[in-house]
Formats: structure tokens, C-alpha cells, sequence
């Protein structure tokens, strides 16, 4: 039903004033946003292309998620093992097979950038030189800091539909290339049919269904973002992406709620 397709609410960060910016209040809103231009002044928007970061961490060994689908997880899959399918590989060689495939993808599961824990902020090593390309925008409180994830892919992955389980809010900046997201509220889990808890599949915060098969009349909302974007994800907001951009680049910050959230994911974890 095309009743049930809308927009995520958009502002323009170009027309805004710092003190405006803040005056969004993230942290207590329960409904996703694109900040237009919100990434803007992330160094990362100007040097985050295949040849810089492979000159600064194109060395190193890391895993990748690999689905010979594009679709990560590869659900369709027959056994769990290929579903969450990893190879090693250095970042050098990933970024040469993400220009030509949608089957490698990189995320914060395989390696963090920053995670904060009972009040101690740790940054892996591994992708410390990456950090001085970003910093956590102004809405982020840093004393409620979660994880800091960085992705990496080609064109034409997609991420399958999911919440977060960590009840974090999140917001994704795109600092090279572009996509696509779907969103579903979470008083929608139920219809999403996300994998059952205690059964042979651990994603259970995925949804079972391929998108084409999830009912049309499930309420919904699009967004599209840009290089220099932000979209805030509320906690426990069901999502999945499509990664237009020949490369795309993008760092998620995610913090606990002031409060917790009660709702029907949150119930379930």
C-alpha cells in the first residue's frame, strides 16, 4: 500500500546554527532524521577515497563479511557458516575486490574503532589511524559513548533488515559515496518476523523475511544519504541499507539512552 511509504524528516544543516543543531534534541527523539550536510566538516568527507586509506591502513589484516549474494547476511544461504561467511584478507586487498564486487563488506563486528565500557574508552590499534579523520559530532553525550564502528564497501551491497540489539541510538555519518535505507518502528517487530529467540539462527534481531517478501502495508520511511550526511537511528528503529556509491564509507557513533526504552525489541532482549 503506498500509504504506508514516507520520508524520514530532513533538515538542512547549512541553514542551521550550532545552537539550532542542538535544539534537535537526538538524544530524546523517537523518530529517525537526515541532517543534510551534517558531516560536512568531517575530514574524512575530503580524504576518505580506496587510495588514502590504503595508504594508511593498507597493510593491515583484517575479516571481512563475504556473501556471494551482496546480501550481508546472506540469509538465503544453506548453512549458518555461509551466511556468516568472513575471509582475511589486508585492507588493500578488500578495497581492490570491493571495486568490482558487492560480496565483501566491512563492519565494526569484524574490527571497532572506538567502544566505551564501565567509563573506560579503548581505541583499536589496528584502525587508530583512521581517527584522526573523524570526531564524535556535538549531539553524541561521550559519557554515554557505546561503540564507534567504521564500514566499508563497494556498490551494490545490501544489509539485511535488522535492529540494533545493543538499545543504542545511532548516528551514521556517510563520508564517501552513497545509500539508500529503509526504516520500520519497532511496534512493527511482530510483522517483521525476526528470528525466534533460542532457535538455531543467532541473529535474532534480524527479520526472516527478504525485503520482497515483507507485507506491503507495513508503515515505512526512505532515506537517501550523501557524502557529508548524518541519519539518526533511534534505538531499536529496524533498518537495512543498499550501497549505491562506487565506495562507500561511512562511521556510526552509538550511545546508551538517557532512559531505557521500552518497546517490543527491547522486550525481546
Amino acid at each position: 500500500m503506498s500509504g504506508a511509504v514516507g520520508a524520514v524528516d530532513t533538515v538542512d544543516a547549512t541553514e542551521l546554527d550550532a545552537t539550532e543543531l542542538d535544539a534537535i534534541g537526538l538524544d530524546v527523539r523517537d523518530r529517525p532524521l537526515v541532517i543534510r550536510g551534517g558531516a560536512r566538516d568531517q575530514p574524512a568527507v575530503s580524504r576518505w577515497t580506496p587510495a588514502y586509506l590504503a595508504d594508511r591502513i593498507g597493510d593491515v589484516e583484517l575479516a571481512f563479511k563475504h556473501s556471494p549474494t551482496g546480501e550481508h547476511p546472506n540469509f538465503r544461504a544453506a548453512s549458518l557458516a555461509e551466511m556468516f561467511a568472513r575471509e582475511r584478507m589486508t585492507f588493500r586487498e578488500f578495497l581492490a575486490r570491493a571495486a568490482t564486487s558487492p560480496s565483501w563488506l566491512f563492519t565494526g563486528d569484524e574490527e571497532f574503532l572506538v567502544r566505551r565500557r564501565d567509563g573506560i574508552t579503548t581505541a583499536n590499534d589496528k584502525l587508530a589511524p583512521l581517527l584522526a579523520d573523524v570526531a564524535p559530532p556535538a549531539a553524541v553525550p561521550t559519557e554515554r559513548l557505546y561503540t564507534v564502528w567504521a564500514w566499508f564497501s563497494g556498490a551494490g551491497v545490501h544489509t539485511w533488515l535488522h535492529y540494533d540489539n545493543n538499545g543504542c541510538h545511532n548516528l551514521n555519518a556517510q563520508l564517501a559515496g552513497e545509500k539508500s535505507c529503509v526504516l520500520f518502528a519497532p511496534e512493527h517487530v511482530d510483522r517483521l518476523e525476526p528470528f525466534p529467540l533460542g532457535g538455531a539462527n543467532p541473529a535474532t534481531n534480524c527479520s526472516r523475511l527478504p525485503r520482497e517478501a515483507i507485507p506491503g502495508d507495513v508503515p515505512r520511511i526512505h532515506a537517501t544519504l550523501r557524502a557529508g550526511d548524518l541519519l539518526f537511528i533511534p534505538a531499536w528503529w529496524l533498518h537495512a541499507f543498499d550501497h549505491a556509491g562506487a565506495f562507500n564509507a561511512n562511521v556510526n557513533w552509538w550511545w546508551k539512552p538517557a532512559r531505557p526504552i521500552g518497546c517490543a525489541p527491547a522486550r525481546r532482549h
